[in-house]
């Protein structure tokens, strides 16, 4: 439910070809279905309903005319950059969902979005349940586990990257991912795919000790 595979859009796949290569190597790694999530970030991924779209009916139609085993790809969404930009698609009921009601949502690595928790209690009065992608990555939130639980009894349900659980991203990202499991704080897990590095790193953890942490972890994704 968090991936950057469809092709030319964003930071991951630049093309078809890459698109259906991932997502061959994750049908190989045992993923039966991925929803799409690329980059809504005005400025430098500046997608519209439109643009996301035209690139997933692109993808839809190179993975009918290819012959080979890919997960289900039927649904897409889109992960937004908590900004003005964000709170205009949402004044206009713009936003993409995924599972009907779950809007993935971002913050700068940088420093922390003001309005993230007036944008939570907006999104709801719309019905929709926001998602936080990758909580345990913002480094200015290392430690605060306060914060995180402020977000969780508001109702903002919180999405881990599975590659978190190495040191991919640095110790203090895995160190609060591995606080927030302990918490059962996460309900969506992702992989955040960008490219062939990535799944590269995906094969790593699952003969790593952490991998286990999450196997009987119960993540909403087998609802989707």
């Amino acid at each position: 439910m968090h991936n950057h595979i469809l092709p030319g859009i964003d930071d991951g796949a630049p093309d078809i070809e890459t698109s259906l290569l991932l997502l061959t190597e994750m049908y190989a790694l045992g993923f039966s279905k991925v929803i799409p999530t690329p980059h809504t970030y005005v400025g430098i991924y500046p997608n519209t309903r439109t643009t996301i779209a035209d690139s997933y009916y692109r993808l839809q139609k190179a993975l009918i005319e290819t012959e080979g085993s890919f997960p289900i790809v039927n649904h897409y969404a889109s992960e937004y950059m908590m900004d003005d930009h964000f709170t205009s698609l949402r004044i206009q009921q713009e936003t993409l969902s995924f599972g009907t009601d779950r809007v993935l949502v971002e913050m700068s690595f940088a420093d922390n979005a003001p309005m993230l928790l007036e944008e939570i209690f907006q999104l709801q009065l719309q019905g929709k349940v926001p998602v936080l992608a990758h909580p345990e990555r913002y480094n200015y939130l290392y430690g605060n586990m306060g914060y995180f639980e402020q977000l969780v009894s508001m109702g903002c349900e919180l999405q881990l990257n599975l590659l978190s659980l190495l040191d991919h991203y640095g110790k203090g990202t895995q160190k609060t991912a591995l606080d927030l499991l302990a918490n059962n704080w996460y309900s969506w897990a992702g992989t955040d795919i960008h490219h062939m590095g990535h799944i590269q790193l995906l094969k790593q953890l699952i003969s790593s000790k952490n991998f286990r942490k999450i196997v009987d972890y119960p993540f909403l994704n087998k609802g989707l």
